[in-house]
């Protein structure tokens, strides 16, 4: 299995992703990816990085890992955690080191 890389999630930026919950999907919308810097000495698999989505405030999801399907190449399985919630938008932020 070919781990992810940040150029793989470039192409989602400003789109909507569909998420599968139940009882029906949601939509996030991938709002930014952020690089990270790389471990000394050649420690790390890959460039870590982060992916921010962005949801309306009824979309309330727990700490786990759903199914993203972006259209193409998936759906992939993504950890996601609650940031705080912007005033008028929740955020959540999914992590590869």
């Amino acid at each position: 299995m070919r781990l992810m890389t940040p150029e793989d999630f470039l192409p989602w930026v400003g789109k909507t992703v569909k998420v599968n919950t139940l009882p029906e999907a949601v939509e996030l919308r991938l709002d930014r990816v952020e690089t990270t810097p790389r471990l000394p000495g050649g420690l790390d698999f890959r460039q870590p990085f982060s992916l921010f989505f962005e949801a309306p405030m009824n979309v309330v999801l727990l700490d786990l890992a759903y199914e993203f399907d972006c259209g193409r190449g998936g759906p992939h399985s993504i950890f996601i955690s609650q940031r705080p919630p912007l005033r008028d938008r929740r955020v959540y932020q999914a992590v590869f080191n």
